[in-house]
């Protein structure tokens, strides 16, 4: 009898508890839906199908058309970024690492930094209706895409 009552009083908790992370919305009169409880549940970050928190560094990936056919390419891998800078003159590749919103790596001894940056704070004259852009030296080095 004692187990008896001790089990009731459990499953009489267990439904205390759970209704309490949950709300009920009306649809129609007598009748209601159960609904969760936003503060059930904390927030959570931004996260890659891998679950691993999304960088601001992350949405700098991809290619940018430079002046006078330069490109800046940034790829992920891993924990650092692979950047590729193409001139005329050629090719070259730097290991960057994710700093806040930027990535920083290292060019001829220098840290330099890439970071998104508005058509205006480019400091260079676009024609062709970029919109998107990033800065590695402003008024000399920027990329923008449309």
């Amino acid at each position: 009898m004692r187990r008896s009552l001790m089990l009731a009083s459990l499953v009489v908790a267990a439904v205390a508890v759970i209704g309490g992370c949950t709300q009920t919305a009306e649809t129609k009169p007598g009748t209601t839906i159960p609904v969760a409880n936003p503060s059930a549940s904390p927030p959570q970050s931004p996260v890659t199908d891998d679950k691993k928190p999304v960088s601001k560094a992350d949405a700098l990936q991809g290619e940018w058309p430079g002046q006078g056919g330069a490109i800046l390419k940034v790829e992920k891998k891993g924990d650092k970024y692979e950047i590729e800078i193409r001139t005329k003159d050629g090719s070259k590749k730097f290991e960057g690492t994710a700093r806040g919103d930027a990535i920083e790596f290292v060019r001829n001894g220098k840290t330099e930094t890439i970071k998104a940056a508005s058509l205006e704070e480019t400091g260079i004259k676009w024609i062709g209706g970029e919109k998107t852009c990033v800065v590695i030296n402003k008024g000399t080095e920027a990329y923008c895409r449309k």
